[in-house]
């Protein structure tokens, strides 16, 4: 993973950049001033300025809203409704009787009611069991916050690796620029030197020349790194949406402590990495679907009442009043509920397979940048003894040069050994921190990164 483009350019493949100058600051309370721009402001920045980061917090709320939504899924439901009704009823009944005076005589009554008038009515409704599939349909939407959460918490992560990035990456653009600087310097005065010693007679022309093109070359190494420091800028200010920021003052830096063992690192991502969590919270909501899915089968249960406000226009047979208990079962479905139930369960194995492989990319992921790590620390530690070599080696060199010891080339290529070690120091120590970012959004712990470079034990590049 990485989030910044480092061309190779010096001699061997080394990286050139130049540095920015510092600009008026428009952001917080950096508004009109010409203030550092340290890691923990550029992360507040992305965090308060982040589409990708406002996205997930709008489906956090859309989900925690929708979840809400069911707590109350259990309770009654009563409605209120009001109609007008044009309608008649026919009674036609013939029936003989017998009374102990009278004897049998005949009772008929033939009528028509009228239905019309206004009803209006309230009734409610009351899930008493549902064979869980209220409580299995609540799990669900708590498991999809669940879900958002975690989702939101991995993007965030992604955001601060990628910031890690694209930040240190201009730090050392600025600190390798330094380094071209100083060098095309030196070249310059080499070559006004060996301008005079030419016309002393002291070396040749050739030998001048020879001066003179080393010094092209870095200026021309010099020039595409001072384009290539305006892409890394460029890609911070998109990512922080900001065109204008001061010089960056948390500086690179490397552990000056052993890295923690591999399987803490292993068993850290393992609890925390929010891209697992995902998957857990996605598998959590295809259970509940099954417990959904085979509620289907069972009874439903339920209280019932209804109230009627308008009495005069009621007929004889329409209540005042009712209420009860009721049982539903269904025996007859349109929708194939054994298929549902598979479904659902089909889901789920899906999602466990999937959780399976994300848990291995995990361990890989975690694997490869703790590797990188400390590789990079171990890269670091070496580099110092070469840096030692080639500064002690340019001095020896440039001594010799001006008592004839040594040429031109002889000095060209011994200053540029030490600008092979430095930038090789250098690019040690963004590996580093490009690599421990990624080992903490891994891990699920970029936190703790954010202190990192504050801790007593790290060696701090400038």
């Amino acid at each position: 993973m990485r989030y910044i483009l480092l061309s190779v350019l010096i001699f061997a493949g080394t990286q050139a950049f130049c540095s920015p100058k510092p600009v008026t600051i428009t952001a917080g309370n950096y508004a009109e001033k010409k203030m550092p721009l340290s890691f923990s402001v550029a992360r507040t920045w992305l965090y308060g300025r982040s589409d990708k980061l406002k996205a997930s917090e709008a489906n956090v709320r859309s989900k925690q809203e929708a979840s809400e939504s069911l707590e109350t899924l259990g309770g009654p439901t009563v409605s209120v409704q009001a109609v007008q009704i044009a309608g008649q009823k026919k009674i036609d009944i013939h029936k003989d009787i017998s009374l102990p005076v009278l004897g049998p005589f005949p009772i008929g009554l033939n009528e028509k009611l009228s239905l019309n008038g206004p009803r209006a009515s309230a009734t409610a409704t009351w899930p008493i069991y549902t064979g869980g599939k209220i409580s299995a349909v609540q799990e669900a939407g708590k498991y999809a916050v669940d879900e958002a959460l975690s989702s939101k918490r991995q993007t965030a992560e992604e955001l601060d690796a990628q910031l890690a990035g694209y930040y240190f990456g201009l730090q050392l653009a600025v600190s390798i620029e330094k380094l071209q600087k100083s060098m095309l310097d030196q070249q310059n005065k080499e070559l006004q030197r060996a301008v005079k010693f030419e016309k002393q007679g002291m070396i040749s022309k050739v030998e001048r020349m020879s001066v003179q093109v080393a010094r092209d070359n870095t200026k021309r190494d010099y020039l595409k790194a001072r384009d290539n420091v305006k892409v890394a800028k460029l890609q911070l200010a998109r990512l922080l949406r900001e065109e204008d920021f001061g010089n960056l003052s948390t500086p690179l830096f490397i552990l000056n402590r052993p890295l923690q063992p591999l399987k803490y690192w292993v068993d850290t991502a393992l609890v925390f990495n929010p891209q697992l969590a995902v998957i857990q919270a996605k598998a959590s909501q295809a259970d509940a679907g099954i417990k959904a899915a085979k509620s289907e089968w069972a009874p439903q249960v339920f209280a019932f009442g209804q109230y009627n406000f308008i009495k005069h226009y009621q007929t004889l047979v329409e209540p005042n009043w009712i209420a009860g208990v009721g049982v539903n079962f269904t025996i007859w479905n349109a929708k194939d509920r054994r298929a549902s139930v598979r479904s659902a369960e089909a889901t789920l194995e899906q999602v466990e397979a999937g959780k399976a492989e994300a848990t291995n990319a995990v361990r890989t992921a975690v694997e490869v940048a703790w590797l990188k790590t400390q590789n990079s620390i171990d890269q670091y530690k070496l580099s110092a003894s070469t840096v030692t070599l080639a500064s002690e080696n340019l001095k020896l060199k440039s001594k010799g040069f001006g008592e004839g010891l040594y040429t031109a080339l002889d000095v060209t290529e011994a200053r540029s050994q030490l600008l092979k070690a430095e930038v090789g120091r250098r690019l040690a120590a963004y590996e580093f921190v490009s690599n421990y970012a990624i080992l903490h959004a891994m891990a699920g712990k970029m936190s703790d990164f954010m202190n990192a470079f504050n801790d007593k034990n790290v060696i701090v590049e400038k």
